[in-house]
């Protein structure tokens, strides 16, 4: 969770009301966040992560204004059509996606600059994953000159002067003297090309997720900006360029769309159009044991910032949290005011009781932070990318989401150990040895009506400069003792592992696991420049 303090007199000039100290303790918490301070001066609040567009004062008084006094759909149009920016193949393999805009007529007073500089700095580190999966950069548009290009070269081959220096560096020279350059350099290590943005000048304006360029820098006399989002994730990019756009309209400046031309495609960005949900009534009413009706339907969510009529809830451009309609079902609660839910006792004529499961489980995940290993948990959904190709392994065939909302989640995982690899991957700037595990839920299609069952697994990997079979055998052997489980090792082989360094764990003849040395190949892949040891099984 992020913690963002705002200008209280600007928060409450955009808010259009003053509030008393008691409103900010009793009523703001209502909507979902948590007032962490307050002063005559200032106020804080503690905003969870699925509310990327209350990091901004602007976000935030939109939402607080609804909630408080229901509110009308907002409308955010595009005026024009901007310039464009030529996206080169270069890009794909190192930070594929591009969206921007033009914001004119904007006045950076030093609440409006504040709030820019935090919403970019916030967004960065929650929404952006350290400006690994988005990053933002904002430039004085009258340095540029259109059209762009965005594409990426040897470090090298490109220099121009970063934020804050006086002399020209090329890529390379950025990120071993400048600041940026150390605290986010990790996320283009392998990289062989680093990404750019240029004009039809040839004029850097930005290294995302680096640093922008000093030429295009942003003063208290600018009044017309460039915004450019580039990531890993078209639809996590789009969302923030949604969130800063609504906020600086809100700001009474004027957005202008930007065309962005790929090699065999093009788009217009920011789409601010709304975002259209079919909502089911008996299934809302079902699930809340409530007892709405269309009116009462639409006077609750419009308190959220959404339209509904016949059926169908128009949610906010701005809004990422909103994906299915029982997001919509949350908001509703939400509105109502979770206070007024009485609880009741289910008429169900049994006691209820941990599973059988769940007890291994409980007791399996005691054991092993008892080995001094860190428990993390991540999501079942996933991408062909990261659960087959970056392991060096064949693709299999995989529960597939039909309608996946963005590309990193398409499928439903079949191994943790893919996982476990992606968390070594974002944390590798964190001290060695990195000791984690993992008990969780992989899905593997069967003949069942529903075509898939969930099979709860368990798996251990182990990072530094000295991981290695015996280390991880070691852990599996003081495991399955603790456990009461007698198990025995066959050589064999995998796809993702070092041949002669791995093996298959059976328990009663029976295959129900992997353990091994991950081959260097597959360690290039995820960037990790340590050993890495593992086992993954099912929890028998």
């Amino acid at each position: 969770m992020a913690v963002v303090t705002f200008d209280r007199r600007d928060f409450e000039s955009l808010l259009g009301k003053k509030l008393k100290d008691s409103d900010y303790t009793e009523k703001v918490p209502m909507i979902g966040v948590t007032t962490e301070s307050l002063s005559s001066d200032s106020v804080s609040f503690e905003v969870f992560p699925n509310r990327p567009d209350m990091l901004s004062a602007e976000g935030f008084s939109r939402a607080l204004k609804a909630f408080v006094g229901g509110g009308k759909k907002l409308k955010y149009p595009a005026a024009k059509v901007y310039g464009g920016i030529k996206v080169d193949k270069s890009v794909q393999n190192v930070r594929p996606y591009v969206v921007c805009a033009v914001v004119r007529n904007l006045k950076l007073t030093d609440s409006v600059l504040k709030s820019l500089i935090q919403f970019q700095e916030k967004i960065h580190e929650t929404f952006g994953r350290k400006r690994e999966r988005v990053a933002v950069g904002i430039h004085d548009v009258s340095k540029i000159e259109f059209p762009l290009k965005y594409a990426a070269y040897e470090p090298s081959k490109i220099s121009f002067v970063p934020l804050d220096k006086k002399e020209k560096l090329n890529l390379a020279q950025i990120l071993k003297k400048h600041d940026k350059g150390k605290d986010y350099g990790w996320i283009l290590e392998g990289k062989k090309k680093y990404p750019v943005i240029t004009d039809a000048k040839n004029n850097v304006l930005s290294f995302p997720p680096i640093i922008n360029g000093e030429l295009t820098r942003v003063t208290g006399k600018t009044r017309d900006l460039f915004i450019d989002v580039t990531g890993t994730s078209k639809h996590y990019i789009s969302k923030t360029l949604n969130i800063l756009c609504a906020s600086l309209i809100d700001r009474n400046a004027t957005v202008d769309a930007v065309k962005i031309d790929y090699d065999k495609s093009s788009e217009i960005t920011p789409d601010m159009n709304y975002q259209k949900i079919k909502l089911d009534k008996d299934y809302l009413n079902g699930l809340l044991d409530a007892d709405l009706n269309d009116n009462e339907l639409k006077t609750i969510l419009s308190k959220m910032g959404i339209e509904f009529s016949g059926g169908i809830a128009l949610v906010p451009f701005y809004r990422t949290d909103v994906m299915h309609q029982i997001d919509i079902v949350e908001d509703v609660a939400i509105s109502m005011g979770y206070e007024k839910f009485e609880p009741r006792i289910p008429k169900i004529p049994t006691m209820a009781a941990r599973s059988e499961l769940q007890e291994k489980c409980s007791a399996a995940r005691e054991i092993m932070i008892g080995l001094g290993l860190e428990e993390v948990v991540s999501f079942v959904l996933t991408n062909n990318e990261k659960q087959f190709k970056m392991m060096n392994a064949p693709v299999e065939e995989a529960a597939t989401i039909l309608n996946p909302k963005t590309e990193d989640y398409t499928i439903c995982r079949k191994y943790l150990t893919p996982s476990l690899m992606s968390v070594l991957s974002e944390n590798k700037h964190n001290e060695y040895p990195q000791r984690i595990f993992e008990i969780g839920d992989c899905v593997r299609l069967s003949d069942k009506d529903t075509g898939a069952d969930n099979v709860r697994k368990i798996a251990v990997a182990i990072c530094h400069g000295n991981a290695d079979i015996n280390e991880i055998k070691s852990v599996l052997e003081t495991f399955m003792l603790s456990y009461g489980t007698n198990y025995a090792l066959k050589n064999s082989s995998h796809p993702s592992m070092i041949k002669g360094r791995c093996g298959d764990i059976i328990v009663g003849g029976k295959k129900i696991g992997f353990i091994g040395e991950v081959d260097p190949p597959v360690l290039q892949n995820w960037g990790l420049e340590k050993p890495v040891a593992v086992f993954e099984m099912v929890v028998e």
